[in-house]
């Protein structure tokens, strides 16, 4: 490679500890308040927390469970969901939590990929689950549900049994590069791949976490409005534990007038959430004159999607009030938070492979010290995602600037051509959000001889109403030629998104055809 550029972060020092033993500490030595399901409202202390990890993972234990095993949830981020995963951390087993909401053929294949023998649902993934049991050709040792269900096992009857549990310890990893986590991607682009990430793999991105996105001295509260099947929700999970500080998590999906009530009641010091979340959160407090106090926040984070620069400066102006900056955090769970590692990234032109200098496009490829094992049961798809240097291959299109900024255009997947000139959808999609009566929009495209016609799909706010014809000027007058929107506009309900917030590209493209 020509190139090796540091883009930002700490040096990596790794300890010894396995992420089970960081855990049994913290919950040994813990005993304020874990965390508050703004959902519900319930609060959950750290001692209830340690007796329940402790009854699960002796439960585990006398099924036999442990190394090689996985412990599944399905699950968007209840109390009861982390307690399993803890548990399973506990023991030694590979954990991963799934997206219940997904289509019924893609839960099965995924199931069947990872072949759990834990797998826990709730309230609101029971009958999905039950739905597909016959279709899951590795059973699971142990069925577990917040709910009565025939041939599961209730979760509350296992947390009762409090017997033994001062007989289970953390056990040491066979391997430090062994599976910790399976953790699933987005799927805005298809179907979501499951990645096998190393104790040393999370342990490095906590620590990275820590370091570059938080506040010191470390925050009082945090807030996290992501499912924990997304990366940082597990993250912010164990970091929680880690700080002993409380955690405010949802364990259903958050309307932006929920969250903004939550931060008035809660006071979190510590909010991440997604870009079309915050951008919805400003135009609630727009619209009833800034009636809930978020003045508690000294840090907000924004990840999952770019945020382009005349947003940002928008939110943190009618949200936030000029009061505090927006962080934005750039990561996969391929190789965890890149922008601001430790770590060589570089830049490859798009048609040749080869490395390209400051100011230039191109595919962003990572060496990383969070680096995965591989994705699950596919050696395949794993060695194709590296180039022959060991580079991994983002799929992201970037360019750095001569001060060594990182700027992320979009996914090479995304990017649509219209007469040989590319076109990154979220530029377009910046400025349709950037009008007043807009409260979420997407861009795709439909096939012309010329290349993809651009067509908005837009959410109106309430109670605003716009014709398309001055939509499409409004657009139109400040893009490029090449970007306008010459396929028009489609007015939605609500703009297709995955619960971490990721536009939802392939159901974008299914309603314009």
């Amino acid at each position: 490679m020509a190139f090796n550029i540091h883009i930002s972060g700490p040096k990596m020092i790794l300890h010894n500890k396995t992420i089970a033993d960081m855990f049994v500490n913290q919950l040994n030595n813990n005993q304020g308040l874990f965390g508050i399901d703004c959902s519900t409202g319930k609060e959950y202390s750290y001692p209830k927390l340690k007796k329940d990890v402790l009854a699960m993972a002796t439960t585990f234990q006398k099924h036999d469970l442990g190394h090689g095993d996985v412990v599944m949830i399905t699950d968007y981020g209840s109390y009861e969901g982390q307690v399993v995963m803890l548990a399973g951390i506990l023991v030694g087993t590979t954990i991963a939590a799934l997206d219940h909401s997904l289509r019924k053929s893609v839960l099965t294949e995924l199931i069947n990929e990872s072949k759990p023998s834990v797998l826990f649902c709730n309230t609101f993934s029971i009958n999905i689950i039950t739905d597909i049991l016959n279709t899951i050709t590795h059973q699971p040792t142990l069925k577990i549900s917040t709910m009565i269900r025939d041939g599961f096992t209730a979760y509350s009857n296992i947390v009762v049994a409090a017997d033994e549990i001062s007989s289970v310890r953390p056990i040491k990893s066979k391997s430090p590069i062994g599976p910790c986590a399976i953790i699933y991607s987005s799927g805005t682009t298809g179907t979501p791949k499951g990645i096998y990430l190393s104790d040393d793999a999370m342990k490095s991105a906590l620590i990275s976490f820590k370091q570059s996105l938080m506040e010191e001295p470390i925050e009082k509260r945090f807030m996290i409005t992501s499912p924990v099947f997304w990366y940082t929700g597990i993250l912010l999970m164990m970091l929680g534990i880690h700080f002993g500080k409380p955690r405010l998590f949802f364990s259903a999906k958050s309307t932006a007038e929920q969250i903004l009530c939550s931060i008035d009641k809660f006071k979190p010091t510590f909010l991440m959430t997604g870009v079309a979340a915050v951008n919805e959160m400003m135009a609630c407090q727009m619209a009833n004159g800034h009636k809930y106090n978020i003045q508690s926040l000294t840090t907000c984070v924004v990840g999952g999607s770019p945020m382009r620069a005349d947003l940002q400066k928008t939110v943190v102006n009618n949200l936030l009030q000029g009061r505090i900056p927006i962080k934005q955090g750039y990561g996969a769970s391929e190789q965890g938070i890149i922008a601001v590692w430790s770590m060589d990234s570089d830049i490859v032109s798009l048609e040749t492979g080869e490395c390209v200098g400051p100011n230039v496009e191109g595919e962003i490829r990572i060496k990383s010290v969070s680096d995965m094992v591989g994705y699950v049961n596919d050696m395949k798809k794993t060695i194709c995602s590296y180039d022959e240097d060991g580079w991994f291959k983002s799929g992201d299109v970037g360019y750095y600037t001569d001060d060594c900024c990182l700027f992320i255009v979009g996914r090479i997947k995304e990017l649509m051509i219209y007469k040989d000139q590319r076109i990154a959808p979220i530029d377009i999609e910046t400025v349709l959000l950037s009008h007043p009566a807009v409260l979420d929009a997407g861009v795709t495209g439909k096939y012309s001889v010329d290349g993809d016609l651009l067509v908005g799909v837009v959410k109106v706010k309430p109670g605003q109403n716009v014709e398309p014809d001055r939509l499409l000027s409004y657009v139109n007058d400040r893009v490029k030629d090449h970007e306008r929107l010459r396929g028009g506009i489609i007015f939605v309900d609500d703009v297709p998104r995955s619960p971490a917030g990721k536009l939802k590209r392939e159901e974008l493209l299914n309603i314009v055809q």
